[in-house]
């Protein structure tokens, strides 16, 4: 799936269930082997997510100023 496409899917969680799945994408990361063959997959769907996360930070900082 494209990162554009990921982004959107993203984009219609909410910020709590957002987070969550993120948490639940980083701990596969961090708790799965270098070679397991779904890393690369794994490392992209987290680096989506780590823009959607980076996207919503900017719109909450530029509402706080």
């Amino acid at each position: 799936m494209p990162q554009s496409s990921e982004s959107d899917q993203f984009a219609e969680l909410d910020d709590p269930v957002f987070l969550a799945e993120r948490a639940r994408v980083r701990r596969l990361l961090v708790h799965q082997p270098e070679q397991v063959i779904d890393r690369d997959g794994l490392e992209r769907l987290y680096d989506a997510m780590t823009e959607e996360f980076c996207r919503r930070a900017g719109i909450k900082w530029s509402t706080a100023t």
